[in-house]
C-alpha cells in the first residue's frame, strides 16, 4: 500500500510530535529523579536528627536528691518537649518515605507512557517504510 504525499507528511509530523513528547517525558523523569535524590537526602538528615532526639530520651539523668514540685514539673515539661520533638522528627521521616514512594510511582507511570510512545513511533515508522 503506497501512501500519498499528504499521508506521508502527516505520519512524519506524528512521529515528530511523539518524539517531542518523549523528550518532555525524559525531562520530567530527570526532574523527578533529582527530586527523589533530594528527598532521600532530606530523609537521611531527618533520620539523623530523629536518632539524636531519640538518644536524648534514652539518656535520662535521674537526680540524686529529691525534687521539689516545681523542679519535678520542669523535668516533666522538658521530657514532654523532648518526646514531642522526637515524634515530630519521626513523622518527618515518614513524610519523606511517602514522598519517595510517590516519586517512584510517578516515575513508573512515565516509563509506561514512554514505552507506549515508543511502540507507537515504531508502528508509524513501519507504516512509513512500507
Amino acid at each position: 500500500m503506497l501512501l500519498t504525499p499528504e499521508e506521508n507528511t502527516f505520519i512524519k509530523q506524528l512521529i515528530a510530535l511523539r518524539k517531542r513528547k518523549e523528550e518532555r517525558l525524559q525531562i520530567r523523569w530527570n526532574k523527578l529523579d533529582e527530586e527523589q535524590i533530594n528527598c532521600k537526602n532530606e530523609r537521611q538528615i531527618a533520620y539523623q536528627l530523629w536518632s539524636e532526639s531519640r538518644e536524648l530520651l534514652v539518656i535520662s539523668e535521674h537526680p540524686q536528691q529529691p525534687l521539689s514540685r516545681n523542679e519535678l514539673n520542669q523535668l516533666l515539661s522538658d521530657r514532654r518537649s523532648q518526646y514531642a520533638q522526637e515524634r515530630a522528627r519521626a513523622e518527618k521521616i515518614d513524610y519523606w518515605d511517602r514522598r519517595v514512594e510517590q516519586l517512584d510511582t510517578e516515575k513508573a507511570e512515565l516509563v509506561r507512557q514512554k514505552s507506549v510512545l515508543i511502540k507507537g513511533q515504531e508502528k508509524l515508522k513501519g507504516v512509513l517504510n512500507e
